[in-house]
């Protein structure tokens, strides 16, 4: 397990206890120690700080270890742009779920007969672990999502229109319609919002599709 924050580690690790079949073979807490627990124990699965992935995979170089990947964060939701290959990972888990959520979720993947996820697995594309790796659903079409990510990202009008090779104005009725699908009243807001989705906050503007998707993937 690769956590920074000792307090969440130790959260972690006593609820793993629980389950019979699982063995906590080591705690760290910076990249470097974690890269020798794993080449010490290679260990069948990975819980890793989807924030300090990206120093991990820096540090190998190149994949040193096969094990099935669980992304931790502080967010409520993994968000567009993870610190780790999603398509390696098997699922995520919120440092603020409770465990009757995320246990089942620990015991399906420990379970699992692969050795790590595969992108071109079926079993991997049917997992209901992978679905937590999705920012969840907005209710905005295909186009309107495009755009509402890269405003997430700091695009411009102008920028997002030659991204998607679109004209500004056809940007701008986006940005209106999504304005008045999400319940917004400004730009500002508008760009506050998406930023937040995107890096997987919780949104507390006026977006009851958002939260009410995050409170529906919560439930049992």
């Amino acid at each position: 397990m690769l956590v920074d924050s000792e307090l969440v580690a130790m959260g972690f690790v006593v609820a793993l206890s629980t389950r019979r079949h699982l063995h906590v073979a080591a705690v760290a807490h910076t990249a470097s120690d974690a890269l020798r627990a794993i080449v010490r124990f290679d260990p069948e699965m990975v819980l890793l700080d989807s924030a300090m992935a990206g120093a991990l995979e820096r540090l190998a170089r190149a994949p040193v270890w096969r094990a099935r990947l669980l992304l931790l964060g502080r967010n409520a939701h993994l968000g567009v742009a993870p610190g780790a290959d999603g398509n390696l990972a098997c699922g995520f888990i919120s440092w603020s779920a409770r465990r009757r959520h995320y246990l089942p979720l620990v015991d399906e993947v420990s379970a699992c007969a692969q050795r790590q996820a595969s992108p071109d697995s079926a079993q991997c594309g049917a997992c209901a672990a992978r679905r937590t790796l999705a920012p969840p659903p907005l209710d905005l079409t295909g186009r309107e999502r495009e755009v509402f990510v890269l405003i997430g990202r700091g695009l411009r009008t102008a920028d997002i229109a030659t991204e998607l090779g679109l004209s500004a104005k056809t940007v701008e009725a986006h940005r209106e319609t999504i304005k008045y699908k999400l319940g917004m009243d400004s730009v500002r807001e508008l760009n506050a919002v998406a930023a937040s989705w995107c890096r997987g906050e919780i949104v507390d503007a006026a977006l009851p599709p958002i939260r009410g998707s995050l409170r529906r993937r919560e439930e049992p």
